[in-house]
């Protein structure tokens, strides 16, 4: 298990994508209630998901890891992941209401799409984030 009653929610991003970065930044900014933590692609908590779900290892996307009323837990990627993540942060709401609006398949199109052009058009980091000391309780590593 990844995530926990406390953390219902755990989001996997590229550490080492700019524009992720900056995003996860505005998501935790709005995530008033914190259900959310965050971890990279390349840290060790992705790691132990990929053994766990090798399929996810080479999707080139967000992750997010929902735990279920049951305990149980769902891995989403792409609009999918990005809607659930964004469901009840007020700052979000026109994207929320556009991956609404537009199906899944054309959302996730949207989503590849951009997922090749961030690289160039944002920059990458040589390395992965390191969080600020008092945020650092919502980072796996």
């Amino acid at each position: 298990m990844f995530t926990t009653e406390r953390y219902p929610l755990l989001l996997f991003f590229d550490g080492e994508c700019a524009f992720c970065n900056r995003w996860v930044n505005r998501v935790r900014e709005a995530d008033h209630a914190h259900r959310m933590r965050f971890g990279t692609k390349q840290g060790h908590t992705f790691q132990k998901v990929a053994q766990f779900r090798p399929d996810l290892a080479q999707v080139d996307s967000v992750v997010l890891v929902k735990r279920r009323p049951d305990g149980g837990e769902d891995y989403l990627i792409r609009s999918v992941a990005v809607h659930e993540a964004i469901r009840d942060l007020p700052p979000f709401w026109f994207f929320r209401l556009m991956l609404t609006l537009f199906p899944t398949p054309i959302a996730d199109l949207g989503y590849r799409i951009f997922s090749k052009l961030r690289a160039p058009l944002f920059g990458k980091w040589s390395h992965c984030r390191v969080p600020l000391e008092q945020d650092k309780h919502l980072f796996l590593d």
